[in-house]
């Protein structure tokens, strides 16, 4: 019997070619026989269906090309216009730290103010600022607002907070974690107790908030947590010794994009990190420092607190619905030296 070779063409090079046999003799050290070699073509194999990968820990929705799944919070606006994207008519904002006359606070309370929100804002210790910024923002922009105290280093005070703007106006729409405080040493000049209360109003306090304001945000399906943090959370200062601060606000910022993963489902939960901004807590800081700071801004400038309230109101509106776990930096260009 002859041994028969079969080869079978690649898809590639198919063509319409009849069977052809060839012969050819042996080698010396084998029994003389002829060998055949045979082409043929191959067969079709038929084609598997595409299957849609599934991961085991997130099977919450299904992707095809005619239809969209989405949950509650996440779904698409029905506005289309830009202006109707960034109104906030009909919306509640709270916005904590907004007694200073010309803070960020109060410069994100205007913007939503602008935009036609109704406010709530809070103060630590200025009752008569955040009054008198009450009376302007009602005054200016025809909107509902009022002030409420809080220590956002107690969570008690947090969930009281949450609890009387509900009562007050019936639904809290975004929460904007803006109350902070500064740092005025490093860690070996520091005391303990500088140390504890930096942390405990930045990074405690924001998390407070979030923990107070975030059942709502769960139960109505949707909602908008802004965390303001600092480009020193991705800088160390010079040549300010600050270690406290900075560890805070680098807290403040993987905060946001912690919670964007946790409220996925919900809510969308962002954060802004400013440069050098004029809002008078840093009036203390002489002027060769505050010259030093600022030939290191590209822009050659510290900003202006209005400068930050477009960013805030993108980021509660729905001009922002596909915007979750981001920072935004606003500095003038510092970190990008």
């Amino acid at each position: 019997m002859r041994p028969v070779r079969i080869y079978k063409a690649t898809k590639q090079h198919l063509l319409p070619l009849p069977t052809c046999i060839i012969t050819s003799p042996p080698p010396l050290f084998l029994k003389p026989h002829p060998t055949t070699i045979i082409f043929t073509r191959p067969q079709q194999q038929p084609q598997a269906k595409p299957t849609l990968y599934k991961n085991p820990k997130h099977q919450t929705a299904t992707m095809s090309s005619t239809s969209t799944t989405t949950t509650k919070g996440n779904s698409i606006p029905s506005a289309s216009k830009l202006s109707d994207l960034f109104s906030l008519k009909g919306r509640v904002v709270v916005i904590t730290g907004a007694s200073g006359p010309r803070g960020m606070g109060i410069e994100a309370a205007r913007g939503c103010a602008e935009m036609g929100a109704s406010v709530a804002i809070t103060y630590a210790s200025r009752a008569e600022g955040a009054l008198k910024n009450v009376a302007e923002l009602e005054k200016e922009y025809g909107v509902k607002a009022k002030a409420y105290k809080l220590n956002v280093a107690d969570y008690g005070d947090c969930e009281k907070l949450v609890k009387d703007v509900l009562a007050d106006f019936g639904q809290i729409d975004a929460f904007i974690a803006n109350a902070g405080a500064t740092a005025n040493s490093g860690v070996l000049d520091g005391s303990k107790e500088e140390w504890d209360r930096v942390i405990a109003t930045d990074l405690n306090g924001t998390a407070y908030c979030a923990k107070a304001v975030g059942p709502h945000f769960k139960e109505r399906g949707r909602g908008s947590f802004v965390i303001t943090s600092s480009m020193s959370g991705h800088i160390a200062n010079y040549p300010q010794e600050q270690t406290s601060y900075n560890v805070a606000k680098a807290g403040c910022i993987h905060m946001a994009r912690s919670l964007a993963n946790e409220w996925r489902g919900f809510a969308r939960v962002n954060s802004i990190s400013p440069g050098y901004i004029d809002t008078g807590l840093s009036d203390f800081v002489d002027q060769e420092t505050q010259d030093l700071w600022k030939s290191m801004i590209p822009l050659g400038r510290n900003g202006d607190a209005k400068e930050l309230k477009g960013a805030y109101v993108y980021l509660v509106s729905d001009a922002s619905s596909y915007t979750t776990g981001a920072d935004i930096v606003i500095d003038g260009g510092y970190t990008c030296r």
